[in-house]
């Protein structure tokens, strides 16, 4: 009997048992993971571990009351449903508190490698030697103050008493290198890449260690940078720090219910510079947040929030998409440890026509960063912290590398003021994302 039979057996029991409890209507969401990680900190191996966990989460419904139980613990599975039904009906009502309708699911091929059964610890040590190695290799000044490879191996089961039936299993690889160089007293800023699999066969640790390597050496004996407010240049990981989190927050549909997005109401209106498309896909080939169904059973697809400047669409889960009568987008996120949230899967900035180096080439005077280390918030905009491995760009040209320069501004008003997007994207996470250039920044030297 595979996970997902056994899995689907724990939540039909479960379903039943809610419903000889007093549910209306209820939702189970059982998961079993297998996790294997090992860590690297400053240039060595310090911990591996290997856990294994199943969780199910029982969501009751009891005359438009919600009630939520969780376990990990299968001999208590129908105690837990007992709780749930009472927490619902000691739970407000709310006429929007519904469960999805079904609809078919189609399954996303790429997401289960068998190979990822037989993988071990000594496999992910190995993985972990590997990106050491690459330092090694490269430069003895290199040293990965930090990284990491995990593997994961995980199945799940939706059944719900409107008649959502679905499962998967998928393997997951995701590994990271942050590495610095030390030449005497002198330091670089710390770099960091990442990259996923999911399979075996595509995990490839050797570039995301180099490509933090070389970054580091790059910013090997800056120094003291410029102050003045023009144009930057925002790496993919410096978009991810900064763009991302508002993105996710403003564009999300309870958040405009509650009233604390200002995109809420904006929907059709311009809110950035046309040539910024936003896409949120959860079908994306390869990505990490793919999978067939969100948090409610309902199929993953595609939706364009910001189309050439513009906000086209929020991201709903069953309550918003019946509260602001729109149509459920299968953003429902979560675990089988709580109810179901709202977030995105895989979030993409479409790409520009020009490169990297194009976008510098047009720039007299400004500033790559590679790294941002601060806060941006996603309610006010309000963005500042410190430049990463960053660089003056001086006549189109990036011309050194500098330290302790920090960057504020708005990002709601460096969306009305982006000058390039390159063609180049990476996969930070779980987001694919260019480099993007912003104008009137505040960047002072320290």
């Amino acid at each position: 009997m595979n996970y997902e039979t056994k899995l689907r057996e724990q939540c039909r029991r479960a379903v039943d048992a809610a419903k000889q409890c007093g549910a209306d209507e209820v939702e189970v969401l059982a998961q079993t993971s297998r996790a294997i990680s090992v860590e690297i900190e400053k240039h060595d191996l310090q911990t591996s571990s290997s856990q294994q966990e199943t969780m199910v989460g029982v969501r009751a419904f009891v005359d438009r009351r919600v009630g939520f139980a969780c376990t990990n613990v299968l001999e208590e599975l129908d105690a837990t449903c007992a709780d749930a039904v009472k927490l619902a009906k000691a739970s407000p009502q709310d006429d929007h508190n519904v469960l999805a309708d079904p609809v078919p699911v189609t399954p996303i091929d790429g997401l289960y490698d068998p190979a990822a059964e037989a993988f071990s610890v000594s496999d992910a040590v190995e993985q972990a030697i590997r990106m050491i190695e690459t330092a090694d290799a490269m430069d003895r000044r290199l040293v990965l103050g930090g990284g990491s490879f995990s593997a994961n191996l995980s199945s799940r089961c939706i059944v719900t008493t409107r008649g959502i039936d679905v499962s998967d299993t998928g393997s997951l690889f995701v590994f990271h290198a942050l590495a610095t160089a030390k030449d005497g007293q002198k330091v670089s800023n710390m770099a960091f890449h990442f990259d996923a699999s999911h399979s075996v066969a595509g995990i490839d640790v050797g570039p995301v260690a180099a490509h933090a390597c070389r970054d580091a050496l790059g910013s090997l004996g800056a120094e003291r940078g410029e102050s003045f407010v023009g144009p930057v240049v925002l790496s993919p990981n410096a978009v991810q720090s900064i763009f991302a989190g508002l993105f996710s927050f403003q564009l999300n549909a309870k958040n405009a219910l509650r009233g604390a997005s200002r995109w809420g109401g904006l929907l059709g209106q311009s809110v950035a510079a046309t040539t910024l498309t936003v896409v949120d896909d959860g079908c994306l080939p390869g990505g990490v947040a793919t999978e067939s169904f969100d948090r409610e059973g309902l199929p993953h697809r595609k939706l364009v929030l910001i189309d050439a400047g513009v906000a086209r669409a929020l991201m709903h889960n069953a309550y918003t998409a019946r509260a602001m009568k729109a149509d459920n987008t299968s953003h429902a996120s979560g675990s089988a440890r709580s109810i179901p949230a709202i977030g995105t899967t895989n979030l993409s900035v479409v790409p520009g026509t020009e490169t990297k180096d194009e976008m510098i080439a047009g720039i007299k005077n400004g500033l790559l960063v590679n790294r941002f280390s601060g806060s941006s918030n996603p309610i006010s905009g309000d963005y500042s912290g410190v430049a990463k491995a960053a660089y003056l760009i001086k006549d189109g040209k990036l011309d050194r590398p500098v330290t302790g320069t920090l960057i504020a501004g708005n990002v709601f008003e460096s969306l009305h003021k982006i000058i390039g997007i390159s063609s180049e994207t990476e996969r930070v996470y779980t987001a694919v994302l260019p480099y993007v250039g912003i104008d009137d920044v505040s960047v002072t030297a320290e």
